[in-house]
């Protein structure tokens, strides 16, 4: 007994059976990491300055210190700070440090300590701050033309960052209105800076505000002003000097449309100046489009006068617009509307701006626009219960082989047709569909799929449809459920007539025994792990290409019941009564389901590829 308790004792202290010691393991390398410059010339009480250096890596942790003398008193800041990127972090002040400090200037060593895990990095630089308890606010110039509801640019010295307190700009002076010479008097007061910083630290020689249509109006005109900025920091108040500008209230302008090609559905963004909505009491913005479309068919559609497009897009800001095109289709599937064909927009856009009473036309700016063939973007979620559900079949170990398996299916049975399924969201898009690949079914009734969308979408008029979640009207929860294909296991499920021996067959070894980390592709039982994963892969996919039909407006025509085909072989749109388990999973070579050629035409009327 004493003999095993100084056996555990040895093991503790590291100590080997034979009385030697165990090798220490060499130590890490140090990780590589340096600090380039500190981006500020004065700090505040608060200020939050920009660290710029290289090989800050995420998720680690950094230590900054700052070691030296101020006013020929010693210093030693421990500094907190949060990583931006690789190249940068953000270190801040705190008031609590900068306070004793006085005025004047800290010289000393900046270190920063980079922590990742057991590794470490240190990096050190020679720094020489000047130290501020205040600041007083210079404004050099302005911009010389500003638009309502858009950022103004000020030009000077000593605006405050948010974390030392706030500058605001206080404006007073005369407005011309052009045409008919109205006068209007400006006098604002505490208006906030609105600009925020790049990168989330802050220009001391900039400074921007909203120019707010309530002050003037939104007509063009001039304006006299003078302009002066107030810094309120942790306790203080400081008034710069008024100081005169000059500037031109102008209409709104187009900058920029991108991209230069889009299909329905696809955001297009608007830049420019002057926009208004939103959060614009009684404002809006829309876009007359002038020209002429040719579409690929060899149709020529001009717009002009009473047939000019307008556009009501959606504000983001006063520099931002966004829309979509959004055409709407008669019984056929036809529409005249911009979007429905492809082919080219070539014409003039011009900008139309509302407020309260006034309406304002900017210039109007030529554009050159390709406008793609219809496509439907469908993303394709899979849940968390997804991937816990696939225990069930022993492949949670081999999930990623399993969706891979899914996504090919979808993509095989749409090719040829404009659909394009991802696994990201579309942000490139405004109106998408959502697929979501779960675990058990919410609706309790063992559902393979169920589409919850409202109706059948003839020719897809909604690029938006959700296979997801709830649906409120009919309180079913979409989307493809994964362990609801168990009932396809003759032995579990023997009351099923869609179940079948050959389920059991391929799944009861990896369910038995269930795929570990490491095994596939190259442990023994591959080819069956291979089976199971194409088997489950084909189940899921085929039944996410039929639910995802049904979205587009399928089928065609209808035969066991309203959403279905007629029954017939190897049909995607068929009853699932009508599509056995072999059918399914593609078994043994058989070749995959496909398209009624009534729901195939359909389809490729809809969504041509070009």
């Amino acid at each position: 007994m004493r003999w095993t308790a100084a056996l555990a004792l040895g093991v503790l202290l590291g100590c080997s059976d034979a009385g030697g010691t165990d090798e220490v393991p060499p130590p890490l390398p140090p990780l590589s990491v340096a600090v380039q410059s500190l981006d500020v010339e004065s700090v505040l009480p608060g200020t939050r300055a920009r660290l710029a250096g290289a090989g800050f890596l995420d998720g680690a942790q950094f230590e900054v210190t700052l070691k030296g003398t101020a006013g020929g008193n010693a210093v030693d800041l421990d500094l907190p700070a949060e990583r931006v990127d690789d190249a940068v972090l953000a270190v801040t002040f705190p008031p609590a440090m900068v306070g004793p400090l006085g005025e004047g200037t800290l010289e000393g060593t900046l270190r920063v300590v980079m922590t990742l895990g057991d590794a470490r990095g240190t990096a050190e630089s020679p720094v020489a701050i000047d130290v501020r308890q205040t600041l007083t606010p210079v404004v050099t110039d302005g911009a010389d033309a500003a638009f309502p509801a858009t950022p103004f640019e000020l030009r000077g010295s000593g605006f405050l960052d948010v974390s030392e307190g706030q500058s605001t700009v206080e404006i007073r002076g005369r407005f011309t209105r052009d045409g008919d010479g109205e006068a209007r008097t400006l006098n604002v007061g505490d208006v906030p800076a609105a600009r925020p910083p790049a990168d989330g630290l802050w220009a001391r020689d900039s400074l921007g505000f909203v120019f707010d249509p309530a002050w003037v109006g939104i007509s063009p005109g001039a304006l006299d002003l003078e302009v002066r900025v107030v810094n309120r920091g942790h306790g203080w108040l400081r008034e710069g000097e008024w100081r005169p500008v000059r500037v031109d209230l102008l209409a709104p302008v187009i900058e920029d449309v991108d991209p230069p090609a889009a299909s329905r559905g696809q955001r297009i963004t608007i830049s420019g100046q002057g926009f208004l909505g939103g959060d614009q009491d009684g404002g809006y913005t829309a876009l007359r489009l002038e020209g002429t479309f040719r579409a690929i068919d060899g149709d020529t559609v001009v717009l002009s006068g009473p047939t000019a497009l307008e556009v009501d897009p959606l504000r983001l800001d006063g520099r931002t617009l966004v829309f979509a095109m959004q055409p709407r289709y008669d019984a056929d599937c036809r529409s005249a509307d911009l979007g429905a064909r492809a082919g080219t927009f070539e014409g003039r856009v011009t900008p139309i701006v509302g407020w309260r009473t006034e309406t304002v036309e900017g210039d109007p700016s030529p554009m050159t626009f390709e406008i793609l063939p219809p496509k439907q973007v469908v993303w394709l979620r899979f849940l968390p219960a997804f991937t816990d559900s696939l225990r069930l079949f022993g492949l949670r170990d081999v999930s990623r082989e399993v969706e891979a398996r899914i996504l090919e299916v979808i993509r095989r049975d749409y090719a040829g047709i404009n659909v394009e399924v991802r696994l990201d969201d579309p942000l490139d898009f405004v109106d998408y569909s959502i697929v979501e690949i779960g675990g058990p079914d919410p609706n309790a009734q063992q559902l393979f799929g169920l589409d919850n969308t409202p109706g059948l979408d003839h020719c897809n008029q909604r690029l938006n449809d959700n296979l997801a979640g709830r649906n409120a009207d009919s309180e079913g929860f979409g989307g493809i459920f994964v362990e609801s294909f168990l009932q396809l296991s003759l032995s579990r499920h023997a009351e099923n007539p869609l179940a079948n021996a050959a389920f059991d067959e391929i799944f009861d070894g990896v369910i038995d025994e269930p795929v570990e980390p490491g095994e596939y592709p190259d442990g023994p039982r591959a080819a069956e792990i291979a089976r199971a994963i194409r088997t489950l892969g084909s189940l899921v996919g085929n039944t996410a290409t039929h639910e995802i039909g049904h979205s587009l407006g399928l089928p065609a025509v209808v035969g066991c019941g309203e959403y279905h085909n007629p029954p017939g072989d190897g049909q995607i749109m068929d009853c699932g009564q009508d599509r056995p388990f072999e059918e399914r999973a593609e078994l043994d070579g058989r070749s995959p389901a496909t398209w009624m050629p009534e729901d195939r035409t359909y389809l490729e009327r809809i969504l041509p590829v070009r």
